[in-house]
């Protein structure tokens, strides 16, 4: 009889946890350990490097992709990303709807307006979109950096609504850029630096960083700079091979390359800002890299699970929709 009154009791805490939980079968989601294609993102033409700040389940997602000039010039383009984790299926979906905005629908649209004062007749790369948001008023405002060739070379540009009505017409960030190929900024966390890839010390690209004043919050002034800054390579991130498409996350940064020990053409890699430096840089492993190319990879904190972090990369392996295509998994670094 005492046994039986245990059990009753413990069924009753049961019941009482379920309540708690808001009687949801799944009331913990997981992100997918295998590479996923993003259907509905991809065409049969490449699409890749892409950029997403991280502000929960809405994600303003902006990539390139050559789909509108037919697998000609690359262009960047903004859709919706809705990542939506049902507790009552368990089911994940990514989508580019945008079920369940509301107001923020028209709050991210403008982004569009900044990708229109970048578009040229040439290539432009590795996009970096950053968003603020006034403490007081609540509003957005963007920034925008990314590269293009349309002068020869590949140089980094930055537009942003920051301190106008609209998007200022497109800037070099003068003292990144050189007579070489420069791409893909990314800030660290604290924005005291930033990181890029360039060819300038010879055939092969290596990943360089320069640090910045203290001038969080203002990265008009901070990226208008004409000043000439000092440029180092990190010779941890660096190696002999080709090291692009860095991209920080907190005290992580991610980033591809082609170098000796790999799947196969470019692989996927992470470091870890520990002891104020980065560490050595870590091979995702064969769940996440193939015998095809992966490409810019970018983490985002998409609010389904405290355990991952979503990373979103391209590749052109087989069983996508053609050339490039973007996929996303969840990723545990230790």
């Amino acid at each position: 009889m005492r046994n039986l009154l245990i059990f009753l009791l413990f069924s009753v805490l049961l019941t009482s946890c379920e309540f708690f939980n808001y009687g949801y079968k799944y009331n913990r989601g997981d992100l997918p350990d295998s590479p996923v294609n993003l259907e509905d993102f991809n065409t049969e033409y490449d699409d890749y490097n892409s950029t997403a700040p991280t502000l929960g389940w809405l994600i303003p997602f902006c990539f390139s992709t050559n789909r509108n000039s037919q697998g000609g010039e690359f262009d960047v383009i903004y859709q919706p990303m809705n990542v939506n984790f049902s507790k009552e299926t368990g089911e994940l979906k990514v989508t580019n709807e945008y079920s369940n905005w509301g107001i923020y629908m028209e709050d991210y649209s403008v982004i569009q307006q900044g990708l229109n004062k970048i578009k040229t007749s040439g290539d432009e790369f590795g996009p970096y979109l950053i968003v603020d948001q006034d403490a007081f008023s609540g509003e957005f405002s963007f920034t925008l950096l990314y590269a293009t060739d349309i002068s020869g070379n590949f140089q980094i540009n930055y537009t942003s609504n920051l301190s106008e009505t609209g998007f200022s017409e497109p800037l070099p960030v003068e003292f990144l850029n050189s007579e070489f190929d420069d791409l893909y900024p990314t800030f660290n966390q604290e924005r005291s630096k930033l990181y890029f890839c360039s060819n300038r010390e010879g055939e092969t690209f290596d990943i360089f960083f320069t640090e910045l004043p203290g001038q969080e919050g203002d990265l008009e002034q901070l990226l208008s700079d004409s000043a000439a800054h000092e440029i180092y390579k990190d010779t941890i991130l660096s190696g002999s091979a080709e090291d692009k498409c860095p991209f920080a996350f907190e005290n992580v940064l991610v980033f591809a390359s082609d170098r000796v020990g790999g799947f196969g053409g470019y692989d996927l890699y992470y470091s870890k800002f520990e002891n104020n430096a980065w560490s050595e840089p870590v091979n995702f492993g064969a769940g996440i890299n193939s015998e095809s190319d992966e490409y810019r990879p970018i983490l985002i904190d998409e609010g389904v699970t405290a355990e991952e972090t979503m990373m979103v990369f391209s590749s052109d392996r087989d069983g996508g929709e053609g050339g490039f295509d973007l996929y996303f998994v969840g990723v545990r670094i230790e």
